[in-house]
């Protein structure tokens, strides 16, 4: 964790005179450069080796989709369909920050910034879209027609792993910042936090005025998820080290979670009952092509399932069920430097 922490320096040489900002970059390589020597030095190099470059750019095409199901006080069926968006990456050192922009739509892009180390890692995501459509319930008991627009979706997810195996490396799988040189698998912790909040308003809504009385009857539905799981990953390596097959599946289990509606300026929070058992879980795959030391292209997909059944506090009676099923398929290209 103390590499997440170096970052924090390197906003210190902008104070500095210019000969003082060159000296301190310098320094701080050396210092990068005698840590990450010793970090390699305790790896088993037939296993798992580095690239000779600290840089990484990486250009994503991305297809997805979005399906949101809610039961009880808001029902609710929304989905994306599939949409397509462009994202672009770059990393220092395996710490990647990334950005993306779905193609032809308004307000919807997101973005990113994880690292995967020797055993631990981790990657935040915040995503924001406004091409859900489908059906919302309201107050009175009506249900109303959404249209691409209409209703806007704010997620932000962080997953934190640890595997077992120093000879399994995510780094290889997810953003190939290392070489896995001999197949190799892996139990793998996993912690992770969600937040969705579907507000009543998209662009669309905000332009047109004679709409907002029909869809901000329920100003926002948020739903909180805190999970704790452990699965399996694998890195299977072929062709003389040039391609690289990647599976994991890690389900999890919900220890905490809660939905909040908020009508009409009145908040009614749902919370998980004790002792009720709710399952997600997350599923890879992924097949990855280096040539050289360079050049790198993959294409990978991930699942994630969500699910969880809340009811009021204080034994008050009313519920809220949601579902929750999200996928992308990306194709990358990426060059080191």
């Amino acid at each position: 964790m103390k590499r997440y922490l170096l970052l924090f320096f390197i906003f210190l040489p902008f104070l500095s005179p210019a000969q003082k900002r060159d000296s301190f970059w310098r320094d701080l390589n050396d210092f990068l450069n005698m840590r990450a020597d010793k970090s390699y030095a305790r790896m088993d190099a037939s296993y798992i080796d580095r690239y000779p470059y600290i840089w990484d750019a990486r250009a994503f095409f991305n297809t997805e989709g979005l399906h949101l199901y809610t039961e009880g006080a808001s029902p609710t069926q929304l989905s994306t369909g599939m949409s397509n968006r462009v994202e672009i990456s770059l990393g220092y050192r395996g710490i990647a920050l990334s950005y993306s922009r779905a193609v032809g739509q308004k307000m919807n892009f997101g973005l990113g910034f994880s690292s995967y180390g020797s055993h631990l890692g981790f990657e935040f995501a915040l995503r924001a879209t406004s091409h859900l459509s489908g059906q919302v319930g309201m107050p009175d008991g009506t249900i109303r027609t959404a249209a691409s627009g209409d209703l806007m979706l704010l997620a932000s997810n962080l997953n934190v792993f640890y595997n077992f195996n120093p000879r399994f490396s995510y780094a290889a799988a997810m953003k190939q910042s290392k070489i896995q040189r001999r197949s190799a698998g892996s139990f793998i912790a996993a912690v992770s936090w969600t937040v969705w909040d579907e507000l009543g308003a998209g662009p669309d809504i905000i332009s047109n005025q004679t709409s907002i009385q029909t869809f901000l009857e329920v100003t926002n539905v948020m739903y909180n998820r805190f999970s704790i799981g452990a699965g399996y990953g694998y890195n299977l390596v072929l062709g003389h080290e040039h391609w690289l097959l990647h599976a994991s599946v890690i389900p999890m289990w919900t220890f905490f979670d809660s939905t909040r509606i908020r009508v009409q300026g009145q908040s009614t929070k749902y919370i998980r009952p004790m002792g009720r058992i709710s399952i997600t879980g997350t599923a890879r795959a992924g097949i990855y092509y280096r040539w050289g030391t360079r050049w790198s292209v993959g294409l990978s997909g991930v699942v994630n399932q969500m699910s969880s059944s809340t009811s009021l506090r204080s034994g008050k009676a009313g519920y809220q069920r949601f579902a929750a099923q999200d996928w992308q398929a990306r194709f990358s290209v990426g060059f080191r430097f």
